[in-house]
């Protein structure tokens, strides 16, 4: 393990119970310049909204910038604004790039849970996500020589309450967290997401 991800391992792992999550997916290759190869490409994808929707199970994700208007290139930048859509959730969730650290052997982008920058007028002391705004998710790829691995390792995942809009967001926001997103559907999702990057359909990943 290396740099960043090592660290936010640590901290997820010593949160309590329920307000942290780590998914991840790992992939072996022949040598290590086949494992360099691929997880170069691997980073440029993760860098692109596109390839999200393309690998993502029930989930779909929008690009937008701090005045609210879609971003047409798909590059994902430091303080983007990303809309997640979780079919049959109710409502969308957004979050903003907090930091995208890119070291040679390592791709790590934070985001945070944010106000809905499309609003008219935006409220942006309104988070609207069902965890609150201390919580991260990480998306974390690192090549350790001819190993490829990606996370997704969620921190202070507890329950937005506090920004919400009224008592249908309130009760859906609960009803949300408090039933493991949807009885565990948030874990498979981000699950099938690292492994739909690494495998790409090429292979099956070892359960």
């Amino acid at each position: 393990m290396s740099f960043r991800t090592e660290g936010v391992l640590k901290t997820a792992e010593s949160l309590p119970t329920g307000e942290s999550s780590i998914n991840f997916a790992e992939r072996s290759f022949s040598t290590e310049a086949e494992a360099r190869n691929f997880f170069l490409e691997l980073k440029r994808k993760l860098l692109n909204i596109s390839h999200w929707n393309h690998r993502s199970g029930l989930s779909s994700y929008e690009l937008f910038d701090s005045s609210g208007q879609a971003i047409n290139d798909q590059a994902i930048k430091p303080a983007s604004f990303i809309k997640i859509t979780l079919a049959g959730s109710g409502k969308s969730d957004w979050v903003r790039v907090e930091d995208i650290r890119d070291e040679n052997d390592e791709l790590v982008i934070t985001v945070r849970p944010s106000y809905d920058p499309t609003g008219q007028p935006q409220q942006t002391g309104k988070i609207s996500h069902f965890f609150w705004n201390e919580a991260t998710n990480n998306f974390c790829a690192v090549q350790n020589g001819e190993k490829v691995s990606l996370y997704v390792i969620g921190l202070n995942e507890k329950l937005n309450s506090d920004h919400t809009s009224g008592m249908v967001e309130t009760v859906r926001n609960t009803a949300v967290a408090n039933m493991g997103y949807y009885l565990g559907i948030q874990k498979s999702e981000w699950t099938k997401f690292c492994k739909s990057f690494l495998f790409d359909g090429e292979e099956t990943a070892a359960e």
